[in-house]
């Protein structure tokens, strides 16, 4: 009698751990939250290497990200409407400069600026996302650019963006980055019930100028 209860005991405990892992892997949609009247401060740096001169500029800026409304296109399509906006000092108030769409769509987190479509993140999220080739997902699988390949390169770690630190985040990086003579690196971190809290974007090379880097990097962080 003892024995059957141990062995009940450690199937309870078993289906135990196996729900919370499962748990794990149909998380998602708290990575990507869409509230509308939300609204969120980025810092972004930018920094402009000129091969000729040569010489480095970094340009500072704070945007401001509002989800200002939920625009219906259609059974099961919710979209959103989310708003960029700048200081102005002189008038001490946000100007706004843009605007683009954000929504979630079956297993699919997608941002719309510019009339171009990306896939942002794929639900669900889970950890074997990680390894190897066989979860990559192309960005531009729903506009007619080159496809991007992208993947999950970690989850529910803790991440430090510069400025503080958050726990349970997802990193989306290149499939395959290139560095070296041209680099193309990109990277974007998701903090749980936050968002985006840091994107990192390096479009530098030295082919112009063997000596001397040309192109960009852009930092951004959440304030």
């Amino acid at each position: 009698m003892k024995y059957k209860a141990v062995l009940i005991f450690c199937a309870v405990l078993m289906g135990a751990c196996r729900n919370d892992k499962e748990e794990r892997v149909l998380k998602g949609e708290e990575y990507f939250p869409i509230i509308p009247g939300t609204k969120k401060i980025y810092l972004v740096d930018t920094v402009l290497f000129n091969p000729f001169l040569p010489s480095i500029d970094t340009i500072h800026n704070r945007i401001m990200e509002e989800v200002v409304e939920k625009i219906a296109h259609g059974p099961g399509d919710t979209v959103y409407r989310i708003e960029l906006s700048t200081y102005n000092d002189a008038k001490f108030q946000w100007i706004p400069f843009k605007s683009f769409e954000r929504k979630i769509y079956d297993n699919y987190a997608l941002e719309k600026m510019n009339n171009i479509q990306e896939v942002k993140m794929l639900f669900p999220i889970a950890e074997y996302k990680t390894k190897g080739s066989s979860y990559t997902w192309n960005t531009n699988m729903f506009n007619s650019k080159e496809p991007t390949m992208v993947k999950y390169s970690s989850v529910f770690k803790s991440f430090h963006n510069g400025r503080n630190p958050y726990n349970d985040c997802v990193s989306v990086h290149l499939n395959k980055p290139q560095t070296g003579l041209v680099n193309n690196v990109r990277e974007e971190v998701y903090a749980k019930n936050m968002g985006l809290v840091y994107k990192f974007t390096d479009s530098t090379d030295y082919l112009m100028n063997p000596s001397h880097l040309s192109g960009y990097r852009i930092f951004v962080r959440v304030e």
